[in-house]
Protein backbone atom coordinates (compact mmCIF):
# COMPACT_ATOMS: atom_id res chain seq x y z
CA UNK A 1 0.00 0.00 0.00
CA UNK A 2 1.88 2.85 -1.30
CA UNK A 3 -0.60 6.04 -1.02
CA UNK A 4 -0.25 7.45 2.43
CA UNK A 5 -3.97 8.56 1.80
CA UNK A 6 -4.89 5.13 1.09
CA UNK A 7 -3.13 4.18 4.56
CA UNK A 8 -4.04 6.48 6.59
CA UNK A 9 -7.71 6.06 5.77
CA UNK A 10 -7.64 2.18 6.13
CA UNK A 11 -6.18 2.88 9.39
CA UNK A 12 -8.83 5.16 11.06
CA UNK A 13 -11.46 3.42 9.69
CA UNK A 14 -10.43 -0.02 10.99
CA UNK A 15 -10.10 2.12 14.35
CA UNK A 16 -13.09 3.65 14.17
CA UNK A 17 -15.02 -0.16 12.77
CA UNK A 18 -13.71 -1.25 16.17
CA UNK A 19 -14.30 1.27 18.63
CA UNK A 20 -18.18 1.27 16.61
CA UNK A 21 -18.22 -2.88 17.42
CA UNK A 22 -17.62 -2.68 20.79
CA UNK A 23 -20.19 0.16 21.29
CA UNK A 24 -22.53 -1.65 19.51
CA UNK A 25 -21.03 -5.05 21.47
CA UNK A 26 -21.99 -2.96 24.75
CA UNK A 27 -25.09 -1.71 23.78
CA UNK A 28 -26.28 -5.47 22.84
CA UNK A 29 -25.18 -6.42 26.66
CA UNK A 30 -26.78 -3.77 28.01
CA UNK A 31 -29.97 -4.00 25.88
CA UNK A 32 -30.24 -7.39 26.60
CA UNK A 33 -29.99 -6.92 30.73
CA UNK A 34 -32.46 -3.98 30.72
CA UNK A 35 -35.18 -6.11 28.85
CA UNK A 36 -34.74 -8.97 30.73
CA UNK A 37 -34.77 -6.90 33.82
CA UNK A 38 -38.46 -4.86 32.43
CA UNK A 39 -39.53 -8.17 31.34
CA UNK A 40 -38.94 -10.04 34.91
CA UNK A 41 -40.45 -7.41 36.29
CA UNK A 42 -43.40 -7.39 34.17
CA UNK A 43 -43.53 -11.11 34.86
CA UNK A 44 -44.20 -10.20 38.73
CA UNK A 45 -46.41 -7.59 38.12
CA UNK A 46 -48.58 -10.17 35.92
CA UNK A 47 -48.86 -12.85 38.27
CA UNK A 48 -49.12 -11.05 41.33
CA UNK A 49 -52.29 -8.92 39.55
CA UNK A 50 -53.82 -12.44 38.75
CA UNK A 51 -53.11 -13.49 42.52
CA UNK A 52 -54.46 -10.12 43.83
CA UNK A 53 -57.61 -10.66 41.98
CA UNK A 54 -57.84 -14.37 42.99
CA UNK A 55 -58.22 -13.15 46.21
CA UNK A 56 -60.80 -10.46 45.79
CA UNK A 57 -63.42 -12.56 44.03
CA UNK A 58 -64.87 -15.98 44.11
CA UNK A 59 -62.61 -18.79 43.25
CA UNK A 60 -65.40 -20.38 41.01
CA UNK A 61 -65.82 -17.37 39.14
CA UNK A 62 -62.43 -16.21 38.38
CA UNK A 63 -60.52 -18.79 36.28
CA UNK A 64 -62.18 -17.12 33.25
CA UNK A 65 -61.76 -13.72 34.13
CA UNK A 66 -57.86 -14.34 35.00
CA UNK A 67 -57.16 -16.20 31.67
CA UNK A 68 -59.14 -13.35 30.21
CA UNK A 69 -56.83 -10.74 32.19
CA UNK A 70 -53.62 -12.92 31.21
CA UNK A 71 -54.53 -13.28 27.59
CA UNK A 72 -55.34 -9.20 27.01
CA UNK A 73 -51.69 -8.85 28.87
CA UNK A 74 -49.98 -11.07 26.55
CA UNK A 75 -52.33 -9.37 23.23
CA UNK A 76 -50.53 -6.31 24.54
CA UNK A 77 -47.24 -7.24 23.44
CA UNK A 78 -45.56 -9.97 21.22
CA UNK A 79 -47.59 -12.69 20.33
CA UNK A 80 -47.42 -16.04 22.31
CA UNK A 81 -44.59 -14.26 24.74
CA UNK A 82 -46.43 -14.00 27.98
CA UNK A 83 -48.61 -16.64 29.29
CA UNK A 84 -50.87 -17.52 32.54
CA UNK A 85 -51.89 -20.49 34.29
CA UNK A 86 -53.64 -21.23 37.35
CA UNK A 87 -52.91 -24.12 39.41
CA UNK A 88 -55.05 -25.41 42.64
CA UNK A 89 -52.45 -26.18 45.53
CA UNK A 90 -53.48 -29.97 44.95
CA UNK A 91 -52.17 -29.79 41.19
CA UNK A 92 -55.58 -29.43 39.14
CA UNK A 93 -55.49 -27.00 36.22
CA UNK A 94 -58.10 -24.32 36.87
CA UNK A 95 -57.32 -22.17 33.73
CA UNK A 96 -55.34 -20.51 31.45
CA UNK A 97 -54.39 -18.01 29.22
CA UNK A 98 -55.11 -17.96 25.05
CA UNK A 99 -52.55 -20.01 23.97
CA UNK A 100 -50.71 -20.72 27.30
CA UNK A 101 -49.02 -24.24 26.91
CA UNK A 102 -51.06 -27.27 28.03
CA UNK A 103 -48.33 -28.55 30.25
CA UNK A 104 -47.33 -27.06 33.55
CA UNK A 105 -45.15 -24.40 33.06
CA UNK A 106 -43.14 -25.28 36.06
CA UNK A 107 -42.78 -27.26 39.09
CA UNK A 108 -41.07 -25.04 41.23
CA UNK A 109 -43.45 -23.47 44.06
CA UNK A 110 -42.67 -19.99 44.00
CA UNK A 111 -39.86 -17.69 42.03
CA UNK A 112 -38.79 -17.41 38.90
CA UNK A 113 -37.59 -20.63 37.53
CA UNK A 114 -36.67 -21.85 33.52
CA UNK A 115 -38.17 -24.95 32.13
CA UNK A 116 -38.39 -26.26 28.16
CA UNK A 117 -41.88 -27.32 27.06
CA UNK A 118 -42.28 -28.65 23.49
CA UNK A 119 -38.89 -27.24 22.37
CA UNK A 120 -39.68 -23.65 23.55
CA UNK A 121 -37.65 -21.88 26.56
CA UNK A 122 -40.34 -20.22 29.05
CA UNK A 123 -38.95 -18.31 32.07
CA UNK A 124 -41.35 -18.49 34.86
CA UNK A 125 -42.45 -16.93 37.82
CA UNK A 126 -44.92 -18.24 40.44
CA UNK A 127 -46.88 -17.33 43.28
CA UNK A 128 -48.83 -19.30 45.48
CA UNK A 129 -51.81 -17.82 46.84
CA UNK A 130 -53.08 -19.33 49.70
CA UNK A 131 -56.04 -17.67 50.66
CA UNK A 132 -57.58 -18.76 47.58
CA UNK A 133 -56.11 -22.20 47.09
CA UNK A 134 -54.17 -21.03 44.10
CA UNK A 135 -50.96 -21.13 42.49
CA UNK A 136 -50.51 -18.61 39.60
CA UNK A 137 -47.77 -19.41 37.17
CA UNK A 138 -46.83 -16.43 34.84
CA UNK A 139 -44.05 -17.22 31.75
CA UNK A 140 -42.22 -15.66 28.92
CA UNK A 141 -41.30 -17.32 26.05
CA UNK A 142 -37.55 -16.40 25.76
CA UNK A 143 -37.32 -17.01 21.92
CA UNK A 144 -39.38 -14.27 21.88
CA UNK A 145 -37.22 -11.87 24.56
CA UNK A 146 -34.50 -13.04 21.87
CA UNK A 147 -36.43 -11.60 19.01
CA UNK A 148 -36.95 -8.35 21.53
CA UNK A 149 -33.27 -7.83 21.96
CA UNK A 150 -32.34 -8.40 18.22
CA UNK A 151 -35.26 -5.98 16.94
CA UNK A 152 -33.69 -3.56 19.19
CA UNK A 153 -29.93 -3.52 18.29
CA UNK A 154 -31.42 -4.28 14.06
CA UNK A 155 -33.18 -1.08 14.90
CA UNK A 156 -29.73 0.54 15.97
CA UNK A 157 -27.22 -1.04 13.05
CA UNK A 158 -29.10 1.04 10.32
CA UNK A 159 -28.59 3.95 11.68
CA UNK A 160 -25.02 2.94 12.68
CA UNK A 161 -24.14 1.69 9.29
CA UNK A 162 -25.18 4.70 8.35
CA UNK A 163 -22.92 6.80 10.29
CA UNK A 164 -20.02 4.39 9.18
CA UNK A 165 -20.41 5.58 5.79
CA UNK A 166 -20.81 9.04 6.46
CA UNK A 167 -17.57 9.26 8.73
CA UNK A 168 -15.81 6.89 5.99
CA UNK A 169 -16.50 9.52 3.72
CA UNK A 170 -15.63 12.50 6.28
CA UNK A 171 -12.15 10.43 7.04
CA UNK A 172 -11.35 10.30 3.31
CA UNK A 173 -11.99 13.89 2.67
CA UNK A 174 -10.12 14.66 6.27
CA UNK A 175 -7.25 12.64 5.44
CA UNK A 176 -7.24 14.61 1.56
CA UNK A 177 -6.95 18.04 3.22
CA UNK A 178 -4.48 17.14 5.65
CA UNK A 179 -2.32 15.86 2.84
CA UNK A 180 -2.66 19.06 0.96
CA UNK A 181 0.89 20.64 2.14
CA UNK A 182 2.21 17.85 1.13
CA UNK A 183 0.77 18.02 -2.41
CA UNK A 184 1.65 21.71 -2.33
CA UNK A 185 5.37 21.03 -1.55
CA UNK A 186 5.48 18.26 -4.20
CA UNK A 187 3.49 21.11 -6.71
CA UNK A 188 6.18 23.87 -5.68
CA UNK A 189 9.24 21.60 -6.54
CA UNK A 190 8.19 20.02 -9.44
CA UNK A 191 7.41 23.48 -11.04
CA UNK A 192 10.88 24.48 -10.33
CA UNK A 193 14.12 25.33 -12.79
CA UNK A 194 16.96 22.89 -12.08
CA UNK A 195 19.29 25.82 -11.71
CA UNK A 196 16.66 27.16 -8.50
CA UNK A 197 18.68 26.04 -5.53
CA UNK A 198 16.59 28.77 -3.65
CA UNK A 199 15.02 26.86 0.28
CA UNK A 200 11.90 25.29 -0.12
CA UNK A 201 9.14 27.24 1.67
CA UNK A 202 7.21 25.01 4.51
CA UNK A 203 3.24 25.62 4.11
CA UNK A 204 1.63 27.78 6.30
CA UNK A 205 -0.19 25.20 9.32
CA UNK A 206 1.78 22.42 8.53
CA UNK A 207 4.67 22.46 11.35
CA UNK A 208 4.62 18.33 10.84
CA UNK A 209 6.39 19.54 7.23
CA UNK A 210 9.03 21.36 8.72
CA UNK A 211 11.72 18.81 9.69
CA UNK A 212 10.83 17.61 6.08
CA UNK A 213 11.67 20.88 4.11
CA UNK A 214 14.61 21.51 6.36
CA UNK A 215 16.23 18.19 5.46
CA UNK A 216 15.44 18.80 1.77
CA UNK A 217 16.53 22.51 2.58
CA UNK A 218 20.30 21.30 3.79
CA UNK A 219 20.51 18.60 1.00
CA UNK A 220 19.53 21.74 -1.58
CA UNK A 221 22.39 23.91 0.21
CA UNK A 222 24.72 21.00 -0.02
CA UNK A 223 24.24 20.58 -3.44
CA UNK A 224 24.71 24.46 -3.96
CA UNK A 225 27.78 24.34 -1.90
CA UNK A 226 29.26 21.18 -4.41
CA UNK A 227 27.78 23.37 -7.70
CA UNK A 228 29.99 26.28 -6.09
CA UNK A 229 33.19 23.68 -5.65
CA UNK A 230 32.80 21.90 -9.12
CA UNK A 231 32.38 25.62 -10.82
CA UNK A 232 35.38 26.94 -8.58
CA UNK A 233 37.39 23.68 -9.23
CA UNK A 234 37.25 24.23 -12.60
CA UNK A 235 38.14 27.55 -13.12
CA UNK A 236 41.30 26.75 -11.05
CA UNK A 237 42.35 23.91 -13.02
CA UNK A 238 41.71 25.81 -15.90
CA UNK A 239 43.71 28.65 -14.74
CA UNK A 240 46.51 26.05 -13.58
CA UNK A 241 46.44 24.37 -16.84
CA UNK A 242 46.45 27.67 -18.87
CA UNK A 243 49.82 28.36 -17.48
CA UNK A 244 52.16 25.54 -18.30
CA UNK A 245 49.98 25.54 -22.12
CA UNK A 246 51.27 28.98 -22.56
CA UNK A 247 54.86 28.67 -21.54
CA UNK A 248 54.46 25.17 -23.52
CA UNK A 249 53.45 27.29 -26.36
CA UNK A 250 56.08 30.16 -25.72
CA UNK A 251 58.91 27.30 -25.72
CA UNK A 252 57.72 25.64 -28.78
CA UNK A 253 58.39 28.96 -30.58
CA UNK A 254 61.35 29.59 -29.32
CA UNK A 255 62.72 26.05 -30.23
CA UNK A 256 61.15 26.64 -33.88
CA UNK A 257 62.61 29.90 -34.41
CA UNK A 258 66.13 29.59 -32.68
CA UNK A 259 69.00 28.72 -34.48
CA UNK A 260 71.18 28.32 -32.07
CA UNK A 261 71.67 24.84 -30.40
CA UNK A 262 72.00 25.75 -26.91
CA UNK A 263 68.96 28.20 -27.12
CA UNK A 264 66.86 25.12 -29.17
CA UNK A 265 67.82 22.82 -26.39
CA UNK A 266 67.02 25.50 -23.48
CA UNK A 267 63.58 25.82 -24.71
CA UNK A 268 63.27 22.12 -25.68
CA UNK A 269 64.28 21.43 -21.92
CA UNK A 270 61.94 23.79 -20.79
CA UNK A 271 59.25 22.30 -22.79
CA UNK A 272 59.64 18.91 -20.85
CA UNK A 273 59.48 20.57 -17.85
CA UNK A 274 56.24 22.07 -18.91
CA UNK A 275 55.04 18.72 -20.14
CA UNK A 276 55.51 17.26 -16.84
CA UNK A 277 54.30 19.42 -14.47
CA UNK A 278 51.29 19.42 -17.07
CA UNK A 279 50.78 15.65 -16.72
CA UNK A 280 51.18 15.82 -12.76
CA UNK A 281 49.06 18.55 -12.43
CA UNK A 282 46.64 16.27 -14.56
CA UNK A 283 47.29 13.16 -12.50
CA UNK A 284 46.42 15.07 -9.50
CA UNK A 285 43.36 16.22 -10.59
CA UNK A 286 41.95 12.99 -11.89
CA UNK A 287 43.23 12.15 -8.24
CA UNK A 288 41.10 15.10 -6.44
CA UNK A 289 38.10 13.63 -8.67
CA UNK A 290 38.41 10.01 -7.74
CA UNK A 291 38.96 10.96 -3.94
CA UNK A 292 35.78 13.13 -3.93
CA UNK A 293 33.66 10.29 -5.08
CA UNK A 294 34.74 7.97 -2.57
CA UNK A 295 32.32 5.58 -0.63
CA UNK A 296 33.10 3.15 2.19
CA UNK A 297 31.32 0.83 0.28
CA UNK A 298 33.22 0.88 -3.22
CA UNK A 299 35.81 -0.81 -1.22
CA UNK A 300 36.36 -3.09 1.76
CA UNK A 301 38.20 -1.60 4.52
CA UNK A 302 40.49 -3.97 6.23
CA UNK A 303 43.50 -3.95 8.11
CA UNK A 304 46.69 -2.31 6.98
CA UNK A 305 50.06 -3.09 8.26
CA UNK A 306 51.67 0.44 7.93
CA UNK A 307 55.23 -1.63 7.48
CA UNK A 308 53.79 -3.19 4.26
CA UNK A 309 52.69 0.17 3.15
CA UNK A 310 55.77 2.04 3.67
CA UNK A 311 57.95 1.28 0.10
CA UNK A 312 55.19 2.15 -1.55
CA UNK A 313 54.70 5.85 0.62
CA UNK A 314 58.99 6.39 0.26
CA UNK A 315 58.18 5.84 -3.33
CA UNK A 316 54.92 8.51 -3.43
CA UNK A 317 57.01 10.93 -1.74
CA UNK A 318 59.60 11.31 -3.71
CA UNK A 319 63.30 11.39 -3.72
CA UNK A 320 65.06 13.98 -1.42
CA UNK A 321 68.62 13.62 -1.22
CA UNK A 322 69.40 14.19 2.86
CA UNK A 323 66.04 13.84 4.11
CA UNK A 324 65.68 11.01 6.70
CA UNK A 325 62.11 9.75 7.35
CA UNK A 326 61.48 8.13 10.62
CA UNK A 327 58.14 5.94 10.56
CA UNK A 328 56.68 5.43 14.21
CA UNK A 329 56.29 1.17 15.50
CA UNK A 330 54.46 -1.14 13.99
CA UNK A 331 51.05 -0.69 13.62
CA UNK A 332 47.92 -1.57 11.23
CA UNK A 333 44.99 0.74 9.91
CA UNK A 334 41.47 -0.44 9.46
CA UNK A 335 41.26 1.49 6.01
CA UNK A 336 40.25 1.07 2.59
CA UNK A 337 44.06 0.42 0.60
CA UNK A 338 43.96 2.97 -1.87
CA UNK A 339 42.46 5.78 0.07
CA UNK A 340 45.26 5.15 2.78
CA UNK A 341 48.47 5.08 0.38
CA UNK A 342 46.90 8.31 -1.09
CA UNK A 343 46.53 10.06 2.23
CA UNK A 344 49.89 9.11 4.08
CA UNK A 345 51.76 9.43 0.58
CA UNK A 346 51.11 13.12 0.13
CA UNK A 347 51.28 13.83 3.52
CA UNK A 348 55.07 12.54 3.54
CA UNK A 349 55.18 14.13 0.14
CA UNK A 350 55.09 17.25 1.44
CA UNK A 351 56.78 17.10 4.29
CA UNK A 352 59.57 15.54 2.06
CA UNK A 353 59.50 18.36 0.12
CA UNK A 354 59.62 21.34 2.83
CA UNK A 355 61.97 19.79 5.65
CA UNK A 356 65.37 20.59 5.99
CA UNK A 357 66.56 17.33 7.24
CA UNK A 358 64.22 15.25 8.60
CA UNK A 359 60.03 14.27 8.52
CA UNK A 360 58.97 12.41 11.68
CA UNK A 361 55.46 9.79 11.73
CA UNK A 362 54.60 9.59 15.00
CA UNK A 363 51.51 8.28 16.94
CA UNK A 364 49.78 9.78 19.89
CA UNK A 365 46.84 9.02 21.79
CA UNK A 366 43.52 11.06 22.81
CA UNK A 367 40.87 9.61 24.77
CA UNK A 368 39.03 7.63 22.73
CA UNK A 369 40.74 9.26 19.73
CA UNK A 370 44.21 8.35 17.93
CA UNK A 371 46.53 10.79 16.06
CA UNK A 372 49.15 9.81 13.63
CA UNK A 373 51.17 13.22 13.05
CA UNK A 374 53.37 13.94 10.48
CA UNK A 375 55.56 16.80 10.71
CA UNK A 376 58.71 18.25 9.34
CA UNK A 377 62.04 20.79 9.99
CA UNK A 378 61.07 22.83 7.22
CA UNK A 379 60.18 26.68 7.21
CA UNK A 380 56.59 25.76 8.29
CA UNK A 381 53.46 27.55 7.41
CA UNK A 382 52.84 31.37 8.50
CA UNK A 383 49.46 31.29 11.19
CA UNK A 384 47.68 33.25 8.73
CA UNK A 385 48.06 30.23 6.12
CA UNK A 386 47.05 27.34 8.37
CA UNK A 387 43.32 27.57 8.11
CA UNK A 388 43.40 28.05 4.23
CA UNK A 389 45.72 24.89 4.40
CA UNK A 390 43.42 21.61 2.67
CA UNK A 391 41.87 23.89 -0.02
CA UNK A 392 42.25 23.40 -3.26
CA UNK A 393 44.68 25.19 -5.36
CA UNK A 394 45.87 27.10 -2.39
CA UNK A 395 49.66 27.60 -1.96
CA UNK A 396 51.23 29.56 1.36
CA UNK A 397 53.27 32.20 0.69
CA UNK A 398 56.14 30.60 1.55
CA UNK A 399 55.58 27.71 -0.90
CA UNK A 400 57.75 26.51 -3.45
CA UNK A 401 57.54 26.65 -6.90
CA UNK A 402 56.34 23.63 -9.04
CA UNK A 403 53.50 22.51 -6.69
CA UNK A 404 49.67 23.00 -7.90
CA UNK A 405 47.91 23.32 -4.62
CA UNK A 406 46.16 19.99 -4.42
CA UNK A 407 48.44 17.34 -2.27
CA UNK A 408 46.96 17.96 1.41
CA UNK A 409 43.35 18.81 -0.49
CA UNK A 410 43.52 15.21 -2.13
CA UNK A 411 44.26 13.70 1.21
CA UNK A 412 41.87 15.41 2.99
CA UNK A 413 39.04 14.11 0.79
CA UNK A 414 40.37 10.43 1.18
CA UNK A 415 40.33 11.20 5.30
CA UNK A 416 36.97 12.49 4.98
CA UNK A 417 35.73 9.18 3.05
CA UNK A 418 37.28 7.20 5.83
CA UNK A 419 35.35 9.01 8.89
CA UNK A 420 38.86 10.99 9.66
CA UNK A 421 39.75 14.17 9.80
CA UNK A 422 42.89 16.51 9.37
CA UNK A 423 43.89 19.43 11.59
CA UNK A 424 47.22 21.54 11.22
CA UNK A 425 49.48 23.27 13.14
CA UNK A 426 52.97 24.40 13.91
CA UNK A 427 55.55 21.75 14.54
CA UNK A 428 57.69 21.85 17.66
CA UNK A 429 60.45 21.00 14.92
CA UNK A 430 60.06 24.18 13.46
CA UNK A 431 58.01 22.85 10.09
CA UNK A 432 54.41 22.03 9.46
CA UNK A 433 52.46 19.54 11.27
CA UNK A 434 49.57 17.79 10.33
CA UNK A 435 47.38 15.52 11.97
CA UNK A 436 45.49 12.70 10.92
CA UNK A 437 42.14 12.14 13.66
CA UNK A 438 41.02 8.83 13.94
CA UNK A 439 38.69 6.86 15.93
CA UNK A 440 41.14 4.16 18.22
CA UNK A 441 39.22 1.48 16.98
CA UNK A 442 40.73 1.98 13.72
CA UNK A 443 44.31 1.46 14.82
CA UNK A 444 45.69 -1.32 16.14
CA UNK A 445 49.58 -1.65 17.65
CA UNK A 446 51.58 -4.50 16.47
CA UNK A 447 53.47 -6.56 19.08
Amino acid sequence: MSSIRLRLFVILALASTVVWSLAAGWVYVRTQHEVERVLDARLIEASRMVSSLLSSGDVARVPSDAAALASATSRTSYARQLSCQIWSLDGALIGRSDGAPGSRLTTAATGFSETVIDGERWRVYAVENREAGVRVLVGDNLGMRDHLVQSVIAGLIAPAGLGLLAMAGLIWMSVGRGLAPIRSVTRAIAARDADDLTPVMTPEAADELKPFTDALNGLIGRLDAARQRESQFISAAAHELRTPLAGLRVQAQIAAAAKDKTVRDGALAQMTESVDRTARLVSQLLEMSRSEALSSTLEERRWIPLADLWPDLIKRAGDHPGIAIHRPGPLSLHAQPHPLSVILGNLLSNAATYAESRVEVRLEADGHLTRLIVEDDGPGVGFSDLTSLGHRFFRAANARPGGNGLGLSIAQACARAQGWRMDYARSALGGLRVDLIMPVTDVRAEV
